[in-house]
């Protein structure tokens, strides 16, 4: 679906991302001493991408889905989805949260990460309409994995990326 859906969520998520990204920062000092290919120059983990994974576990929890979230703080990568959703009808999505800015206009996925078999079906992009820290409302795009592989290819600073224009209608 290229239009999004909307979701209203506790302003409070938008502060404990900040913690919680800052947390992460910490454990990642460990996991790039350990693994560095994993490293990314001296860029701080963003706190966008704990907001939306915060997002969608709101999103599922008001929704009554059943559904199941990986940690979001350790001293390893991640190599599973952050969560996965089981419908009414017993279907099973297995996500991965893609955070984008308020003010970015495309989707992006990292081509390594997304041809690693990290057991995943969907993409489920959030897009938080504003930085501040009382914003309650967001842009939510769910997208199957095999939709990305028709994307554009870029090389971008750090990696390759599968780029698409987010259209709003």
């Amino acid at each position: 679906m290229d239009k999004p859906f909307k979701i209203k969520y506790p302003p409070l998520i938008n502060e404990q991302a900040l913690y919680i990204g800052k947390m992460r920062e910490a454990t990642n000092v460990y996991m790039h001493q350990k693994n560095p290919k994993f490293k990314r120059g001296n860029i701080p983990v963003d706190a966008l991408g704990c907001q939306c994974e915060l997002i969608a576990q709101y999103y599922c929890w008001d929704k009554k889905l059943s559904y199941e979230s990986d940690q979001m703080l350790g001293g390893k990568p991640i190599a599973s989805y952050d969560i996965k959703v089981t419908n009414p009808d017993g279907e099973i999505f297995k996500i991965d949260v893609k955070g984008i800015s308020a003010v970015q206009g495309e989707f992006r996925v990292n081509y390594n990460a997304h041809i690693k078999d990290k057991n995943i079906s969907h993409y489920m992009f959030i897009q938080p309409l504003s930085e501040n820290l009382f914003n309650e409302d967001a842009n939510i795009w769910i997208k199957q994995k095999k939709e990305i592989d028709k994307w554009d290819l870029k090389e971008l600073k750090y990696s390759k990326a599968y780029i698409k224009q987010m259209l709003f209608l």
